[in-house]
């Protein structure tokens, strides 16, 4: 009996690629057949040579077998694992907002393969990406077409699209009622104007406005629809140096704030002798030893809102004049 050693070779394809198989046997006596079994059933079928081509119809290991039979009617078979690779891409991601983080998480699935090479496209006309989960911010609102390019180690490509909607931030208006930057003892008011569902400043307050005495740093975000937006301010207290300072602005309306006209460092350099006038040079207010308690009134009633003009001499002799406005 003539000896032979059966073998054979199988190139590793991505799926849906052609495998070739090529027959390596070793007998020593000559080959009349080869049956292959592409299908590891177990049966084999007619002879078709050294070489086969054959298309696998699903990724993975593939028991495939060959049978030689020499011409001296030797016969012996051989079963071997041929494999077929793939790669599916996929991705998710979570809900975001613009100009705040979107993480994408890879879900890219591989069998007998890993992945070499990701390439994010976000559709927005940025640099394409080629972490495995990145964070993209998205800086304008709409609807981007994000694509996904898997490159496996043997070569092996796939890529999936998805839609990514990126609503607006609210639509808001931070003001403030004066000059951030202010004198100890004042006040200024920051409020917010615009579309929104909740508000929350960094002070812990939730309200359209706020009241702010004291420096420092400060934001506020604005929330709508899940989203929000932030804005960051700085306060300034400045300190009072010998001259009187005095308010510009004062709102006697009864709502127990900034109800009546204020030199704010009065302690410092009073006592004082004010005079206030109207525009036409009638005078409507004056104190020898002012106590920063005028209301805005005069002879008992509510004067109009208009601009007037004061003059302060305190300790120090000097006369101070300016303007001050009442808006109720």
């Amino acid at each position: 009996m003539v000896a032979q050693v059966p073998d054979f070779t199988a190139n590793k394809v991505c799926f849906l690629e052609t495998t070739t198989l090529v027959d390596m046997s070793t007998p020593e006596d000559s080959i009349k057949y080869r049956f292959w079994d592409l299908n590891g059933d177990g049966y084999f079928g007619p002879d078709t040579g050294k070489i086969v081509q054959h298309v696998f119809s699903s990724p993975g290991n593939h028991n495939v077998g060959l049978r030689v039979v020499t011409h001296s009617g030797n016969a012996k078979a051989i079963y071997k694992f041929v494999q077929v690779a793939s790669v599916t891409a996929d991705f998710s991601f979570e809900p975001s907002c613009t100009n705040q983080p979107v993480q994408f998480k890879n879900r890219t699935l591989t069998v007998l393969d890993s992945v070499q090479l990701f390439t994010w496209n976000f559709g927005d006309g940025s640099l394409q990406n080629h972490d495995a989960n990145p964070v993209h911010y998205f800086t304008a609102p709409g609807e981007y077409s994000t694509k996904l390019i898997v490159r496996s180690k043997i070569a092996c490509l796939d890529s999936v699209t998805y839609i990514v909607n990126i609503p607006p931030i609210p639509d808001y208006t931070l003001s403030f009622s004066g000059d951030t930057a202010f004198f100890e003892g004042d006040s200024v008011t920051a409020s917010i104007e615009g579309t929104h569902d909740s508000i929350f400043w960094s002070t812990g307050e939730t309200g359209n406005s706020i009241v702010i005495r004291a420096e420092g740093d400060y934001w506020v975000r604005v929330f709508n629809n899940g989203c929000f937006g932030q804005t960051d301010f700085h306060i300034t207290v400045k300190q009072f140096g010998l001259d009187p300072v005095v308010t510009t602005l004062f709102t006697p309306n009864g709502d127990g704030y900034n109800d009546h006209w204020d030199i704010l460092n009065l302690v410092k350099v009073g006592p004082c002798v004010v005079n206030v006038f109207d525009r036409w040079g009638k005078e409507v207010f004056s104190q020898g030893n002012y106590k920063n308690d005028w209301d805005g009134t005069y002879k008992g009633k509510m004067l109009t809102n208009d601009t007037y003009y004061y003059f302060v001499r305190c300790f120090d002799g000097k006369l101070y004049k300016g303007t001050v406005n009442i808006l109720k």
